[in-house]
C-alpha cells in the first residue's frame, strides 16, 4: 500500500532481485569482459549524459505526480493525508534511488578518462553499473505508480489512518474530561449530565479518530455513502473488537466512548442537513455497540450509547423526520428489550428515559403527532411490562414517568388523540404495578393521570374531543381504584378518590358535562 510504513512486498522483492543482479552481473563483467568489449570514452560521455538526463526529468515528474496526487487527495479527503504520505518510505526510497543513479553517473562522467586508463574491465564494469541502476531506478517507477494510484482510493486512505487508532494513540488524544469518566457509573443523572458535556478533544492533531471523522464527514457532504460506510465499518469493527476482549478495563470504556461522542457528532450533522440515509447509518453502527455492551453487561457505556442516539434523534425531530423517528425509537426500544431480560435496570432507565424525551419532542414538533409518539409510548409500556416482570423497579418507575410526561407534553399541544392512548398506556402500567404490590409507583401513575386531565381542560381541547378525554381518565382511575380495592392499598385509594374530586370540580369550574 502507498501508505503503509512498511515496503510493500512487491516492491521489496523488485529491490532485492536487482540489487543481487546488479552485485553479480558487476563480478561477471569485471572478470570475463573481453578486450574487443571496450568502448569509445565519446560514446561512453554520450551515453552517461543522456542517461542522467533522462533519470533528472524522470524524477522531476515523480516529485510533481506525487505532489498533485496528495493535493487532490488531501482536497477530497483531509489535509492529513499529507502527513502519512511524509511517513511513508516509497517516495523517499524512489527519490534516493534516482538520486544515487544520478550522482553515480555524475561521478563516472568526471573521472571517465581515469577510469577508462586502469583498464578495460574497470571501465566496462563502471559503465555497465551506472546502465543496471537505470533500468533498475526506470523499473521501479513502475511499481511506484501502481501504489501511487492506489493512494486515490477511499479504503487506502481510511486504512492509513486505521493503522493509527491504537489504545495508547487514543488515550493520549483524550480530554480530561473523558478521562475523569467511570466506566462503572449506573447514575441516571451521572449518564445524562455526563454525555452532555463529554467532547471530543481540542488538540486534534493528537486524536487518531480525528482523520476517519473528517472523511466521513467529507464524504456525507458530497453523497459519497460508499466512503462514509466504510469509514464507518472501521470504526464500528474496532469498537467491536473492544467489547469482544474478555478484559474490558476503564480504559476500553473511555476509547468507546470517545468514538460515540465523535459518532454522535456525524449524527447530528446529518441531521441538520436533513440525510436520512446518514443518519441512519450513523445510528445502527452506535445500536450495535450498545446492544454488545448490553450482552456484556457493560452498562455504562450501552446507556452512553442509548444517549447519543437519543440526541441524534431529537436532532431528526426537529427537521421533521419521521421515518428517522421510527427507525431510532425501534433501535433504543430494541436495546432497552434486551437490558430489561437480562436485568440491567440501569440500562433499560436510560432506554425508557430516552424515548420519553423523543416522544415529548415529537409532540412539540409534529403536526399530528399521532403516530410517532403512539409508538413511543407503546414501546415504554412494552419495556416497562418487561421492567415489571423482571423486578426492575427503577426502570418501572421511570417508564410511568415518562409515559406520563409524554401525555402532559400532547395534552398540552392539542393532540388529543394520542393523549388518550397515552391515558391507557398509563392505566395498564398502573394495574400491572398494583399487581405486583409496587403501590407507589401505580400512585405515580394516577397523579400523571390527574395531571393530564387538568392540563387537557384548561388547553382548551376541541370541544367534540375533550369529553371523551376527560371520560377516559375518570374510567382508567376508576379501574385503579376497583385494583386497589381489592388489593387493599388504601393510600392509593384515597389518591384516585381526591383525583377524581379535582377532575370534577374542574369540569364544574368550566361548565363541562361529562358521563
Amino acid at each position: 500500500m502507498f501508505f503503509s510504513n512498511k515496503l510493500p512486498l512487491a516492491l521489496t522483492i523488485y529491490f532485492g532481485f536487482f540489487a543481487v543482479f546488479i552485485t553479480v552481473s558487476s563480478v561477471i563483467i569485471y572478470i570475463f569482459t573481453p578486450a574487443f568489449a571496450y568502448s569509445q570514452i565519446e560514446s561512453v560521455k554520450f551515453f552517461l549524459s543522456s542517461l542522467i538526463q533522462s533519470e533528472a526529468t524522470v524524477i522531476a515528474i515523480v516529485i510533481t505526480l506525487s505532489l498533485v496526487v496528495i493535493q487532490l487527495t488531501a482536497s477530497t479527503y483531509s489535509t492529513r493525508v499529507i502527513d502519512i504520505f511524509k511517513e511513508s518510505p516509497i517516495i523517499w526510497i524512489i527519490v534516493g534511488t534516482y538520486v544515487s543513479a544520478i550522482t553515480y553517473g555524475l561521478t563516472i562522467l568526471k573521472f571517465i578518462d581515469v577510469i577508462a586508463a586502469t583498464g578495460t574491465s574497470n571501465f566496462e564494469t563502471t559503465i555497465w553499473i551506472s546502465y543496471l541502476l537505470a533500468i533498475f531506478a526506470f523499473g521501479a517507477l513502475i511499481l511506484y505508480l501502481i501504489s501511487a494510484l492506489d493512494i486515490m482510493k477511499s479504503s487506502t486512505v481510511i486504512n492509513s489512518f486505521a493503522r493509527k487508532i491504537t489504545k495508547e494513540n487514543i488515550l493520549s488524544g483524550v480530554s480530561d474530561y473523558e478521562k475523569i469518566a467511570d466506566t462503572n457509573a449506573t447514575s441516571l443523572n451521572y449518564s445524562y449530565i455526563y454525555s452532555d458535556i463529554l467532547k471530543p478533544v481540542i488538540e486534534f492533531d493528537v486524536d487518531p479518530i480525528q482523520p476517519i471523522i473528517d472523511i466521513i464527514h467529507s464524504s456525507m457532504m458530497k453523497y459519497d455513502y460508499g466512503t462514509m460506510r466504510y469509514g464507518l465499518k472501521v470504526l464500528e469493527n474496532y469498537m467491536v473488537d473492544i467489547l469482544k476482549n474478555n478484559e474490558f478495563s476503564k480504559d476500553e470504556g473511555i476509547i468507546t466512548k470517545h468514538i460515540l461522542t465523535h459518532l454522535e457528532r456525524v449524527g447530528r450533522l446529518a441531521a441538520s442537513r436533513e440525510d436520512e440515509d446518514s443518519i441512519e447509518e450513523v445510528v445502527n453502527v452506535i445500536f450495535i455497540v450498545g446492544k454488545l455492551a448490553v450482552e456484556r453487561e457493560i452498562e455504562n457505556l450501552a446507556g452512553e450509547a442509548v444517549n447519543s442516539i437519543k440526541n441524534i434523534g431529537r436532532s431528526a425531530i426537529r427537521r421533521e423526520m419521521e421515518d428517522v423517528e421510527m427507525v431510532i425509537t425501534d433501535l433504543i426500544a430494541e436495546i432497552g428489550r434486551n437490558s430489561a431480560k437480562r436485568k440491567l435496570d440501569f440500562v433499560t432507565s436510560v432506554s425508557v428515559n430516552s424515548l420519553g424525551i423523543i416522544g415529548r419532542d415529537s409532540s412539540k414538533h409534529a403536526l399530528q403527532g399521532l403516530e410517532e409518539t403512539v409508538w413511543m409510548a407503546g414501546s415504554i409500556q412494552e419495556i416497562g411490562k418487561l421492567a415489571i416482570k423482571y423486578g426492575l423497579n427503577q426502570s418501572v418507575f421511570y417508564a410511568v414517568n415518562s409515559i406520563g410526561d409524554m401525555g402532559k407534553y400532547t395534552a398540552r399541544n392539542d393532540l388529543p388523540k394520542t393523549t388518550i392512548r397515552i391515558i391507557n398506556y398509563l392505566k395498564y402500567l398502573g394495574l400491572a404495578t398494583l399487581e405486583e404490590n409496587l403501590n407507589e409507583i401505580t400512585n405515580n401513575a394516577v397523579k400523571y393521570l390527574g395531571e393530564i386531565g387538568r392540563i387537557s381542560v384548561w388547553s382548551e381541547l376541541n370541544a367534540t374531543v375533550l369529553p371523551k378525554l376527560l371520560n377516559q381518565v375518570n374510567e382508567s382511575l376508576k379501574i385503579i381504584r376497583d385494583k386497589a380495592v381489592e388489593k387493599k392499598y388504601s393510600a392509593t385509594i384515597s389518591l384516585v378518590d381526591s383525583t377524581l374530586l379535582r377532575i370534577k370540580e374542574l369540569m364544574k369550574e368550566q361548565n363541562l358535562q361529562v358521563n
